[in-house]
């Protein structure tokens, strides 16, 4: 059954005024192998613009996320969307399934083998979210501030002439 996901994230994504940032978008399989070949186009991504300060916090986040993704979100036969966006003030990375259920934060017992996945993102990240997409499913984010991360902010963008008056 073909997913009714496709690879346009921006009902889940801030508006972006042309040159104010970048992002880049891939879909993935839901497989156990997706939540690696999720974290090598972030790295890829980041590395090709340069934002390195934190690349193994995001992609740590991005293997948290996709993860619950491949686990809990996705049904079978359906895709993931993993959007990498550069914006003024901070790197944000998204992950868009199409299982209704939004995922909980939880502390597992102390013996218990998993359920901290989203502790490490809270952890790791300035930032986390979940956000309702128009078409079905969810998108649940995590954002770096570039501050943080060692980076300036992206040059402000003008959308029109420049000049003063007199």
């Amino acid at each position: 059954m073909a997913s009714r996901l496709t690879n346009q994230a921006t009902d889940a994504a801030p508006d972006l005024f042309p040159g104010t940032g970048r992002h880049r978008t891939m879909l993935f399989p839901r497989r156990r192998t997706t939540p690696r070949t999720a974290r090598n186009f972030v790295a890829a991504t980041l590395t090709e613009w340069g934002e390195t300060a934190r690349l193994d916090d995001m992609r740590l986040c991005t293997s948290e996320l996709v993860t619950n993704a491949v686990l809990h979100g996705a049904p079978v036969g359906r895709l993931i969307l993993v959007r990498v966006e550069s914006l003024d003030e901070q790197l944000r990375i998204e992950v868009h399934d199409s299982g209704e259920s939004p995922p909980k934060q939880r502390v597992p017992e102390e013996s218990a083998v998993d359920g901290r996945g989203l502790l490490i993102v809270a952890a790791t990240a300035e930032s986390w979210g979940v956000k309702e997409r128009k078409g079905p499913g969810k998108c649940v984010w995590a954002a770096f501030d570039r501050v943080k991360n060692g980076a300036a902010s992206l040059p402000p963008h003008t959308t029109g002439p420049q000049g003063g008056t007199s």
